[in-house]
Order: structure tokens, then C-alpha cells, then sequence
């Protein structure tokens, strides 16, 4: 049997179906980009543009090969199945809450899936761990928690054999993830003492945290994380406003001093961090002043980037009966917004020049080698390396954007 597959959204998403095929794979399925007998998608519902992504993609899926069977889970098939099912008579929905029967639905055994756990990933140099599923912070704006609304964790001595089980596998970078990665906890084992243990551990590898709210980074993760080198010096953490008047409005449980303390406290623990964020632009009721006070905020914060976000209502959320913006304001405030990201992120790759980074070579490009470095910045070498290698790269100079270097032997 013949599969192929495709995860739209968050690195959970990814992390799953990439569980998911690994486990039908050793089950006798074959992975075919061009011929396949059943397509797998996890789906995404965090936006009404991801949807609308979502549904055209199914519909071009469906209308290459009629008689595949098309299975679908994830967040939009767990809210709005039967939009889905009305593109074709054979798509097939499980539920977030159902997805971990999907292998064994699809071959006929029974195949435990271990909570997402995996040996490898398709096609990549980094492989994501699957700690923790689920959220319940109920913010005005997001439907996740309607969709992934119960928490669970990873059991710890699962998580650390299956970190272990893929640095035996080669691979150089963990990235531990979750819909709410702050929120781990497996029988009052909590994420630091996950870090503790993963620090501890021997082999060349690094260890990379997905994104973490504000309220749950503390001194305690923050000093595990800067006295070992096994912690790559990146975080990303939401602000999503810079405006209180309107992170309140967001049920967002953190103010911008709340906000600001946990940025100084990793800059006071270590040098130069990357430091990315999330933000929403065009909330309802967000007032040019609103507006203006945030982009002044992120800016005194001097973050390393931003990834950003326009304002779309979403059912069942608490913002969903607030009087939207007119469109053409919040197309203004997204184009002001991305402007700054651009600036955030050439002024820390300027600060970078001349500093060294540890690196992981991720790919080849046109004879020359592409790195990650630690702080989550690319850097392009002028020379072919070995893939797959952590090294010093020396940083020397920033030119349209992009980050070049030379190794350091």
C-alpha cells in the first residue's frame, strides 16, 4: 500500500503524522509522493487563512486521484468535519482524540502509536519530540483549546529513551515540543526536570525548546538552560501584544512588565540570545495607540524577530462577537509590523558579525553549506561540509539578509 502525506500548522501537527507514517511504514506501507493509495492529512485550524489553504488543498488532492482513500485529522477535522466530508465520498475523519488509531485503521493490525513517539524524521536533519498535547489557557482569540482541549504529557521515561533512541539515530538536534510545552508534566515530573535529565545525558547533540508562554519560564529553566551547552540559546515566547489595555481584552494571563522581566531574565543568564516572538496585529478594539505602544514596546525589547499574525475571528471564541476592524486597517498595521520584524532581525544578525556560533550543517545549496546556528539564525559557508556536523562558524558579514561565515577547524 502506497501513502503519502502532508501537516499543515503547528510542529505538534508535524510531529504526529510523522509518528503516524513511521509507525505504517514498519507495518508494510510504502511512502510515494507521486502514486499513492491513500493520502494523510493533518490539519490546522488556528486561522480562517489556514483553512481556506486546507480545504483548496483537499480538493486538489481529491481531484488527482478520485478513487484514493483521503484520511484527515487534526484540529480543523475535529471542529468542522462535515465541511470536509461534503469535498469528496472518500475522506475519511479522525479526530484529534481519535488520530492515534489511524495506523492501526489503516493497516489492519494493531499498532500502538506510544504517544507520537518516533526513530526518525522523513526528510529532515532535526528531529521534534512530542512531549505534551493540549491547552487550556482559553485566550479570546484562539481555538485550540476547542480542539485540543484535554492535557496530557508524555511519560518521562518514555520522552528520555525516545531522545535517547534518535541521538543513537544520528541525530544532532532535539526539539522538544507541544501545543503548551510549559505545561509537561508526567506524574509531577515537570519540564526542568526533564531539562535536568537531558543535560545529563552523553552524545554530541543539542537540545532546542519550542515555544514556552511567559508565565512559565522561571529562573530554574532559565539557569538550567545557560550552564550547559546541550540548550541551544533560542527561546520563542509569545507577546501577541504590547499593549496592555489589549492583552488584557486577549485574557492573555501577563502584562508587558511581566513580559519585559522574563526578556531581561535570559539576557541576564546569556550572551546574545535569539529571542523570537508571536504577535497578533488588528485585535478588535486595538486603537492606533494601541497599536503604535506596542510596535514602541517590541522595539525597547529588541527582540531577534517576530512572526506575525493578522487578526481573523474564529468560532466558538470569545472575540468571535466583538466588532471587527476594517480590513484595510489591519492590512496597514500587518505591513508596519513585518517592516519591523525585518529590522529586528537584520539588527541582531549585525550584532552577530564577528561573533562565533555553534552550528548544525543542515544542507547544501549551490556548492556551498547551509547552517543553523544555535541563536536560530542561518548561515550560508562559501565551502561543502559534511551534513549533520555540530561546529564553531565564525560570523563575518551580513549582506541582503543573509549571514555569512566560515567554520572554525
Amino acid at each position: 500500500m502506497k501513502i503519502y502525506f502532508k501537516s499543515f500548522g503547528c510542529r505538534t501537527n508535524q510531529i504526529e503524522i510523522e509518528s503516524i507514517v513511521e509507525n505504517l511504514v514498519s507495518a508494510g506501507f510504502v511512502v510515494s509522493e507521486n502514486d499513492w493509495d491513500v493520502f494523510l492529512i493533518n490539519s490546522c485550524s488556528v486561522t480562517a487563512r489556514a483553512e481556506n489553504e486546507e480545504i483548496s488543498f483537499i480538493k486538489k488532492i481529491a481531484s488527482k486521484n478520485p478513487d484514493a482513500r483521503i484520511v484527515i485529522t487534526g484540529c480543523m477535522a475535529s471542529l468542522f468535519a462535515e465541511r470536509i466530508k461534503k469535498i469528496s465520498k472518500n475522506i475519511e475523519i479522525f479526530k484529534n482524540d481519535e488520530k492515534e488509531k489511524i495506523p492501526s485503521a489503516l493497516s489492519g493490525r494493531d499498532i500502538p502509536t506510544n504517544y507520537f513517539s518516533i526513530n526518525g524524521f522523513y526528510s529532515k536533519t532535526r528531529a521534534f519530540v512530542k512531549l505534551q498535547d493540549g491547552c487550556n489557557l482559553k485566550c479570546s482569540y484562539c481555538i485550540v483549546p476547542f480542539a485540543r482541549s484535554s492535557i496530557s504529557s508524555k511519560p518521562f521515561d518514555t520522552a528520555v529513551d525516545e531522545i535517547k533512541r534518535l541521538v543513537d539515530n544520528g541525530y544532532k538536534e532535539i526539539v522538544l515540543s507541544g501545543t503548551r510545552l510549559g505545561a509537561y508534566d508526567s506524574g509531577g515530573k515537570k519540564l526542568n526536570e526533564l531539562l535536568r535529565m537531558l543535560s545529563s545525558l552523553k552524545g554530541d547533540f543539542r537540545v532546542r525548546l519550542s515555544s514556552l508562554e511567559p508565565m512559565e519560564i522561571n529562573e530554574e529553566l532559565v539557569d538550567i538552560c545557560s550552564n550547559s551547552e546541550r540548550f541551544c540559546n533560542y527561546f520563542h515566547i509569545p507577546l501577541q501584544s504590547g499593549s496592555d489595555k489589549i492583552l488584557s481584552l486577549m485574557r492573555r494571563p501577563y502584562n508587558r512588565s511581566f513580559y519585559s522581566e522574563r526578556i531581561e531574565l535570559i539576557r541576564k543568564r546569556m550572551k546574545n540570545p535569539g529571542l523570537y516572538s508571536d504577535i497578533i496585529v488588528g485585535f478588535p478594539s486595538e486603537s492606533d495607540d494601541d497599536f503604535n505602544n506596542s510596535m514602541d514596546f517590541i522595539s525597547s525589547l529588541g527582540l531577534s524577530g517576530l512572526h506575525v499574525f493578522t487578526y481573523s475571528k474564529r468560532p466558538y471564541t470569545a472575540s468571535e462577537s466583538m466588532p471587527e476592524l476594517d480590513e484595510r486597517i489591519k492590512k496597514e498595521r500587518s505591513k508596519k509590523a513585518h517592516m519591523l520584524d525585518k529590522k529586528l532581525r537584520d539588527d541582531y544578525k549585525k550584532s552577530l558579525i564577528g561573533e562565533v556560533v555553534i552550528s548544525l550543517s543542515l544542507k547544501h545549496k549551490d556548492g556551498k553549506t547551509i547552517f543553523l546556528g544555535s541563536n536560530f539564525v542561518e548561515i550560508v559557508v562559501d565551502e561543502v561540509f559534511e551534513t549533520n556536523i555540530i561546529c564553531p562558524v565564525i560570523i563575518n558579514n551580513l549582506s541582503d539578509g543573509i549571514l555569512y561565515g566560515k567554520r572554525v577547524i
